[in-house]
């Protein structure tokens, strides 16, 4: 058998170049910019940007953080004035206590000397009555000195007892209702300064017998 002079034809096979092309995007590069929006070509990694909500959020605690600092520092600089301002104002009241102290002997003074005087007369000359004259004077002298500094006595006759402003001492039976706790008798004055009860008068009052 002659052999055909056709040549034999191969199956042709599809080259690369027609295999379906697939494009591929990378997305990370979004997050990589550079300083004009450019993709960095050096291999360096740009700080990552945070999103604008985090960034206000960051940015009002670090406010607030500021703020609170600042209070706090305020805080500390007015306690310290306070401070100042009390010992202050401490030194101040004990300079006036001071000062009152020193006008109130000093108008003490003269009245000691007065009784200290009617005392040694009464010695010298055994004049009891010139003792007396001496101890009234003083007596006058020393309440005239407590009226004029708002020291007053409480009055108590014709009145009945206030246990507000009155101690009983003593008390006497009376069969009378009207004069049920009636004050009989003053045995010590008491004083009012001003509106301050300083000391109670002591005394006796009458006290309605039981049936």
């Amino acid at each position: 058998m002659s052999k055909s002079n056709t040549p034999n034809i191969a199956p042709s096979v599809q080259g690369d170049d027609e295999r379906p092309k697939i494009n591929v995007v990378d997305r990370r590069s979004s997050i990589l910019e550079s300083e004009n929006g450019d993709i960095p070509t050096d291999g360096s990694v740009v700080e990552e940007r945070l999103p604008t909500y985090v960034e206000k959020l960051k940015h009002e605690a670090e406010e607030k953080d500021r703020q609170l600092r600042e209070y706090i520092a305020a805080y500390k600089q007015s306690t310290v004035q306070n401070d100042e301002f009390r010992q202050r104002l401490q030194r101040e009241n004990e300079a006036r206590l001071d000062q009152f102290k020193a006008n109130l002997f000093a108008r003490l003074v003269p009245i000691l000397d007065n009784l200290k005087r009617a005392a040694g007369a009464a010695n010298q000359n055994s004049d009891y009555e010139s003792l007396k004259k001496g101890i009234d004077l003083v007596i006058n002298q020393f309440s005239r000195e407590m009226t004029d500094n708002g020291v007053t006595p409480i009055p108590t006759q014709g009145r009945k007892f206030d246990p507000k402003s009155d101690e009983v001492c003593f008390t006497v039976e009376t069969d009378d209702p009207e004069q049920n706790e009636m004050i009989l008798e003053e045995m010590e004055a008491g004083y009012m300064f001003k509106e301050k009860l300083i000391k109670p008068a002591r005394v006796k009052i009458a006290k309605l017998k039981n049936g």
